[in-house]
């Protein structure tokens, strides 16, 4: 199976590990065996243009997540110009401690994970939310919700692996580990990116709520900004076919 032309190389060394969201599940031969294993191989070529489309129209949702973020800062008071400045998260790695789980990039994404079920905690709280939101959420919310919840736990792991793979070879950034601390630093922001689209998706939705919804916005929008500092090679990782042509 591995030498059929079309499946692509590596993959899944750079993904999400999201299969049922993924663009091209009839090209990683990880999923192709996983599906032999679960007989969950038939139609994917349909199964991979539906997921296509549904991240278009997340990357869509994320221009005006940071649109809104922008429109919301002007409102609030908030110099643009310090949304861009560099904060104590985007310190550089090799001057903090050596457990990559006391990066403030790492430190920030457990927080966020926290912000998060402080959200949808609070959101049941709420009279109009009825049932949980998480376990009956209305029709229009179900996918953002879904994609907040994948990503919750998914970026903090991977922030802290990214780390410890810079803090490895902070000399050597070319090394094989360096190059693997961007890929999986790239992945990390992606989540961020997603999640950004996802929680703008969200906002004003529950008015009672936007103030919790905006402090999640504004941190992942910091956090994002600091990754891209921390790992400026990131965002221009090539991941072997979801960023590099393959034929």
């Amino acid at each position: 199976m591995a030498a059929e032309p079309e499946l692509i190389p590596g993959i899944s060394i750079y993904c999400d590990r999201w299969c049922d969201r993924c663009a091209f599940t009839s090209r990683c031969l990880q999923f192709r065996i996983e599906a032999e294993e679960t007989g969950r191989g038939n139609a994917l070529q349909d199964f991979d243009a539906l997921n296509l489309q549904f991240w278009q129209e997340m990357g869509e949702a994320l221009v005006q997540a940071m649109r809104l973020i922008r429109e919301i800062a002007a409102s609030e008071g908030i110099d643009p110009e310090e949304l861009q400045k560099e904060t104590a998260l985007s310190t550089p790695p090799e001057s903090l401690q050596r457990d990559a789980r006391d990066h403030p990039c790492a430190s920030a994404a457990l927080l966020y994970a926290g912000m998060v079920n402080e959200w949808f905690a609070a959101a049941d709280e709420l009279p109009e939310t009825g049932e949980s939101l998480l376990a009956n959420p209305p029709h229009f919310l179900e996918e953002p919700i879904q994609v907040i919840r994948h990503y919750q736990y998914f970026i903090y792991p991977k922030l802290v692996r990214a780390v410890e793979g810079r803090l490895s070879h902070s000399v050597a950034a070319e090394s094989e580990l360096g190059i693997d601390a961007c890929g999986t630093a790239k992945v990390a922001l992606i989540a961020i990116d997603r999640s950004l689209a996802a929680w703008s998706l969200l906002y004003g939705e529950y008015p009672a709520l936007e103030d919790n919804t905006l402090s999640i916005l504004l941190h992942l929008d910091r956090l994002n900004r600091s990754v891209e500092v921390v790992f400026p090679a990131a965002r221009s990782f090539l991941r072997p076919g979801f960023d590099a042509p393959h034929p």
